[in-house]
């Protein structure tokens, strides 16, 4: 092997251009790990990293080598190509079982691709190996939670405190408390949370949405409003006080989802006799629905910097300043939003121009942002049921606006309506035209409320904040009706609730 020990003595000078000369005349047939795993050092340390990539791999599968695995190691990061580099720990495993920290490397690295069966299944390794890793603990029961498994998680979290009271899995608690329906208990660890952790602004927020569970307004909501406070970009600045200024200006930040702002846009009335102009920041899908609602109103875009305002406000602090606690009082249930007449009419005579029943279904929503909405969105095999027993005398229309419209291409009854949704306002004006809409959790059902649309949602076992616990109406709208889960993740409780009511009207 003349040319690989040539090579190796280029290497050993840094000289890496004449040692890859030298490797590439060895014949394909003669090169082992050895050459291999030389030409990738020599290509990586001359910056090509894919080919480099392509040797150090062909090497180290072909005979395993510690330095060739930490050079990939660093050209997947460099990548940030994390399933590659999570196959690579995992062989790199196969050669140190007794190694915990590669252990841990390899659930920390299954957990941030979402690979949530092999995360388990190391996790239950380094366990085994070290049962008082309370990190671990802790983070298995992240795990499961994100998956559903919420009485796993609870198990995890509570083992994980048992070792050592931190501030993770007491906060971690005070949420899986709340989503098992132990809201005291909830509480109780939130404010240990609060106190372990007091700049952080997360477990006071995640301890209104307890508080706001039960219904307690006066502890739950200015810990809420204060939150979205927090959460304001930068030119957010001079926070009104709640007090007159009839010749001034003040801008509404909208904040949190689209859903949100609906729900809450029909508080901006009590803005009227307090100043002279009142902007509001939100997404441009909303402009005109929300302008023709509230004329006096002037909608700006959420994604533009806007100073020219006197004082700042959030709708969250409209209800604090008024003390609208919503126990007692909650303003236009039956509907405060406007749909577009003329566009109704058009949607009318283009998909609605039938005898039957007209359903529209939204089966899916946002995943990401925040733990509340892992498990809003369902399959849409769950409506079979409903399929079934109406497609003869109903007409299916999905408003679902995302990729998983897709979905509906396996039912050819099902009108999916993707294409002729650009804002709220072609949404509004579709919902208007149907008898029921049934929904998951998600933003549709806040405008079909909004409009006074009869609707029927469907909540899992661990809602959120607003849909309180066991109510089957809701304060906000008249028209929605809700069907809840038996236990977390049974859609079929909820969506046999829904069929019974239906069967039961038409």
């Amino acid at each position: 092997m003349e040319n690989y020990q040539k090579a190796f003595e280029f290497y050993k000078q840094k000289k890496y251009d004449e040692a890859i000369k030298a490797l590439s005349l060895i014949k394909e047939n003669e090169q082992n790990f050895e050459t291999k795993g030389l030409f990738g050092l020599c290509l990586y340390e001359s910056q090509n990293y894919d080919l480099a990539l392509n040797y150090l791999i062909d090497s180290i599968v072909e005979k395993y080598n510690e330095k060739y695995a930490k050079v990939i190691e660093k050209i997947l990061l460099s990548k940030k190509d994390y399933k590659a580099l999570l196959g690579l720990k995992m062989m790199m495993y196969e050669g140190q079982k007794g190694n915990i920290e590669l252990l841990r490397e390899i659930t920390k690295c299954a957990q941030k691709i979402k690979s949530y069966d092999i995360a388990i299944q190391y996790f239950k390794i380094l366990l085994e190996k070290d049962p008082k890793d309370y990190v671990a603990w802790n983070n298995l029961g992240l795990i499961y939670e994100e998956i559903g498994e919420h009485k796993k998680a609870y198990g995890c979290y509570k083992k994980s405190l048992s070792l050592k009271d931190f501030f993770s899995p007491n906060f971690n608690l005070g949420i899986m408390s709340r989503k098992l329906h132990l809201f005291e208990d909830s509480i109780e660890y939130l404010k240990k949370a609060v106190k372990q952790n007091p700049t952080s602004p997360q477990p006071k927020y995640s301890l209104a949405m307890s508080y706001l569970m039960l219904k307690d307004f006066k502890n739950g909501y200015p810990l809420y409003s204060n939150h979205m406070t927090k959460i304001m970009p930068s030119f957010y600045r001079n926070e009104w006080d709640g007090t007159k200024h009839q010749d001034k200006s003040v801008c509404v930040f909208a904040t949190g989802g689209l859903g949100d702002m609906i729900m809450f846009s029909r508080y901006f009335e009590y803005l009227k006799d307090c100043f002279k102009t009142i902007y509001v920041l939100l997404p441009l899908t909303l402009h005109s629905i929300i302008k023709r609602s509230f004329p006096y109103v002037t909608p700006l875009d959420s994604d533009v910097i806007f100073g020219r305002y006197d004082f700042a406000t959030t709708p969250m602090h409209i209800l604090k300043f008024f003390n609208l606690d919503f126990n007692f009082f909650v303003p236009k249930t039956d509907g405060f939003l406007i749909p577009d007449e003329e566009k109704s009419l058009s949607f009318q005579k283009k998909l609605f121009s039938n005898n039957k029943l007209k359903i529209g279904i939204n089966f899916h929503g946002n995943r990401e942002g925040t733990r509340t909405f892992f498990n809003r969105s369902m399959p849409i095999e769950a409506l079979e049921p409903v399929f079934e027993k109406f497609k003869d005398k109903a007409v299916f229309y999905s408003v679902q606006k995302d990729e998983s419209h897709t979905e509906c291409a396996k039912y050819p009854f099902i009108v999916d309506l993707y294409d002729e949704i650009n804002d709220f306002d072609d949404t509004a004006s579709i919902l208007k035209n149907l008898d029921l809409l049934i929904s998951i959790d998600s933003s549709p059902v806040h405008m079909a409320g909004a409009i006074g649309l009869k609707t029927f949602m469907l909540l899992p076992y661990a809602n959120e904040w607003r849909w309180f616990v066991d109510d089957n109406k809701t304060v906000w709208y008249d028209s929605v009706e809700l069907f809840r889960q038996d236990e977390e993740g049974d859609w079929n409780s909820a969506v046999k609730k829904v069929l019974d009511k239906m069967t039961s009207i038409y």
